[in-house]
């Protein structure tokens, strides 16, 4: 199971890149500052039964309700 949670990871990354136009430091400065690798790997029972976009989406507000800015 780690490796499919590296995995999504990965791709939630790469398309948190892709959303906010950030260099790969800068977004791995903000999923660092709010906590969004320990984020996605305690919830990922719950992330990846739905979309890859959806997850992205609870990524984005739980950066949101944390306060955290790019």
């Amino acid at each position: 199971m780690l490796d499919e949670v590296l995995y999504m990871q990965v791709r939630l990354f790469r398309m948190f890149r892709e959303h906010t136009g950030l260099s790969s430091v800068a977004s791995n400065e903000v999923f660092n500052k709010g906590g969004v690798w320990d984020f996605i790997a305690s919830c990922y029972d719950y992330l990846h039964l739905g979309s890859d976009g959806a997850a992205l989406d609870d990524v984005l507000a739980r950066l949101e309700y944390l306060g955290v800015t790019w």
